[in-house]
């Protein structure tokens, strides 16, 4: 997975610039949301991105692609490559996913209706 750096990016700006910088000046700078910044910049990793923003906080932060993400783990780990190898599926099992609604089965008994959608007296 890539590891996107904006916490500790913004962390050394803050220290050499001597002061807090929020979320929403990053914002008003880069024109990502500050739910999609918490969300790239949290320590869980794994979040999706795009180019657009990789290339904003680049600009926005003065540092390469290079110095903003990180593969983990890195090249050289016994790792495949295979896209449903790096980002397994949450749910495996099928018993883990609930019972879908009655109503929405398409094989669920649905009374008669009549020309304008009501159901049909007996």
């Amino acid at each position: 997975m890539l590891r996107i750096h904006v916490a500790r990016l913004l962390r050394e700006r803050a220290e050499a610039e001597g002061r807090v910088i929020p979320l929403r000046e990053v914002t008003a700078a880069t024109g990502i949301s500050v739910a999609a910044l918490s969300r790239i910049g949290s320590p869980r990793g794994g979040a999706t991105t795009n180019t657009r923003y990789v290339e904003a906080l680049c600009r926005y932060f003065g540092v390469t692609p290079g110095e903003l993400l990180e593969l983990q783990p890195p090249l050289g780990a016994d790792v495949g490559c295979h896209v449903d190898t790096l980002y397994p599926p949450a749910i495996t099992n099928a018993a883990a996913t609930p019972a879908p609604n009655a109503r929405e089965s398409p094989t669920a008994a649905k009374p008669a209706r009549g020309r304008r959608g009501r159901p049909k007296r007996a």
